[in-house]
């Protein structure tokens, strides 16, 4: 049995199940086939619902059924064995930010690992997001909320548990509210970003640090892409654009490296997290208690300094790698190289008059 043949089965006068081989059946309705696995628990029949084909292909019904066929009853499946599954099923085929999502999902296992996932209660959930609010803060605690959610709902999914622990389990719980920002650095600001001075953080350095905030100002890069990109002659090359895009879009990107930008290279080796964090510190330290700003304003600037400045919103828009939208995204195919360099250049100016 293969693909092509589970399309070929069709509804006759009334419904059937077709075994598919180790427990896994295709129940064939009238409107719809679902994929279901049967099994005897204490001498009980039990049916655990799949999922409906094509939604579900018959390779990963397959993989389920091989998954709960070497278990004697369902409620003995750990976290741990979820998780393992969610991450080869759903994290790795289709995430955009896997590297960020296991990260959480080690945490949830260090947490509730060796658990069954049916003695798994809301009341330990909510507590254990608490708990990591008040460790790392209202943003990646609901973080973790959103991928326990994703977790058990997915449990729900492959016919381990019947209702989620997380159903109901909002931002609320984290303190987090997000915002929309519209943050854009002053002429003072860039001045301060520009006059910190080489003070020691552990293996940190400030001038390391504020190299790469000042590359993302004069480039409206994201912190990712300039840790990631490469010098190509006068331009600073992205070949994959990754955790803003569809799992399969690259999208390519460069932006030209001024004089300023490029003697700022190479910057430091750090993460993304590392950067916020220090960022975070650093301005704390300046008396920034309630309006600070972010790695990622040092892009919103370089965007509003270059509107400013008069280019035009399709050569800002293709400086950070943005897609046009309606007819300029169809008919306009120009990659406005000239303009590009011309708006990183008038950046750079503007940014040296500031701080000089």
């Amino acid at each position: 049995m293969n693909e092509k043949s589970i399309k070929a089965l069709k509804w006759k006068d009334k419904d059937q199940q077709v075994s598919l081989g180790g427990g896994l059946y295709i129940r064939i309705k009238k409107t719809k086939k679902v994929y279901i696995i049967r099994k005897a628990v204490n001498g009980k029949a039990q049916i655990i619902t799949l999922g409906e084909s094509p939604d579900l292909s018959f390779k990963d019904a397959k993989y389920q059924a091989s998954i709960l066929s070497r278990k004697k009853d369902v409620s003995s499946v750990t976290v741990s064995e979820l998780k393992e599954d969610y991450w080869k099923n759903v994290v790795e085929p289709e995430s955009k930010v896997p590297n960020q999502v296991i990260g959480y999902l080690n945490n949830i296992e260090n947490e509730f690992g060796h658990r069954k996932i049916m003695e798994i209660t809301k009341f330990e959930l909510v507590q254990f997001i608490k708990t990591y609010s008040q460790d790392r803060g209202g943003r990646s605690a609901d973080r973790m909320r959103s991928y326990l959610k994703q977790l058990f709902s997915y449990a729900v999914e492959s016919g381990l548990i019947t209702d989620s622990p997380m159903d109901g389990v909002t931002k609320r719980i984290t303190g987090y509210s997000p915002i929309d920002r519209k943050r854009v650095l002053s002429d003072d600001e860039i001045k301060m970003i520009w006059n910190w001075k080489n003070n020691d953080h552990g293996w940190q350095k400030t001038e390391d640090n504020k190299r790469i905030i000042q590359f993302l100002i004069l480039t409206g890069l994201r912190i990712t892409e300039a840790r990631t990109g490469y010098i190509d002659g006068d331009l600073f090359r992205v070949d994959d654009t990754k955790e803003k895009h569809s799992k399969h879009e690259k999208r390519p990107h460069w932006v030209y490296l001024t004089p300023t930008a490029r003697a700022l290279l190479p910057l430091p080796s750090c993460t993304a997290t590392n950067i916020q964090a220090w960022l975070k510190r650093r301005l704390i330290a300046e008396g920034y208690e309630d309006n600070r700003f972010t790695p990622h304003d040092c892009r919103r600037t370089f965007v509003t300094r270059a509107n400013q400045a008069g280019s035009l919103i399709q050569v800002v828009e293709k400086c950070v790698n943005h897609k046009l939208e309606g007819m300029l995204a169809v008919y306009n195919q120009n990659d406005y190289t000239d303009e590009r360099i011309e708006c990183a250049k008038t950046v750079e100016k503007i940014i040296l008059e500031v701080i000089s």
